[in-house]
């Protein structure tokens, strides 16, 4: 079998080759576009009451044009500040009241997103890349006599992952949580 090239033919056959590359070309621009978005809002001070450095909370936060938070409280031992942005679910910071006897790897174990953490000196905290686990020394509260707060950061966003600084935004939200209303 023998190949013979053959010419394009007409002008209208060159018009519809170039209209296709153009295509491809804005499409493989386009495509590169996505992956560079950015944050179009500005972190969050605190968490639903709590401060929070926006610095160390910013490299779990995906971009995106909205950011959003909301306060739930599933029992009477828990809460939870769930951070959105643009509707989708991006980080979890939590306050739990536990057995006073209970560590932060058991806390860590009942958490998604908390993998195979560093446990730091003291055994107060537990952090990875994608969540953690602090004890908040020295809090009490007569409405859990029996109990010990710990507190909680989940990051559900792929890709944003720091063990560096989620171990200080750990350490820093504990301490806001120990300085507030909770704890008498």
């Amino acid at each position: 079998m023998t190949l013979k090239y053959t010419p394009l033919r007409s002008s209208t056959t060159l018009q519809r080759f170039a209209f296709l590359v153009a295509m491809l070309t804005a499409a493989t621009a386009l495509s590169g576009c996505s992956n560079n978005e950015k944050k179009k809002y500005a972190p969050p001070e605190s968490l639903c009451g709590v401060s929070v450095e926006p610095d160390l909370l910013a490299p779990f936060l995906p971009p995106g044009k909205r950011i959003s938070t909301q306060l739930t409280r599933p029992n009477d031992g828990t809460q939870r500040c769930s951070v959105s942005v643009d509707d989708q679910l991006a980080l979890i910071a939590g306050q739990i009241w536990w057995y006073k006897t209970g560590t932060v790897e058991e806390i860590a174990s009942v958490h998604a997103r908390v993998n195979n953490g560093n446990v730091t000196t003291g055994n107060n905290f537990l952090y990875s890349g994608t969540g953690a686990v602090g004890k908040v020394d020295g809090c009490t509260n007569s409405t859990h006599p029996d109990k010990a707060l710990f507190t909680t950061v989940q990051v559900f966003t792929s890709g944003q992952e720091d063990a560096s600084t989620m171990g200080q935004l750990i350490t820093r939200y504990t301490e806001h949580v120990r300085a507030g209303r909770d704890c008498e």
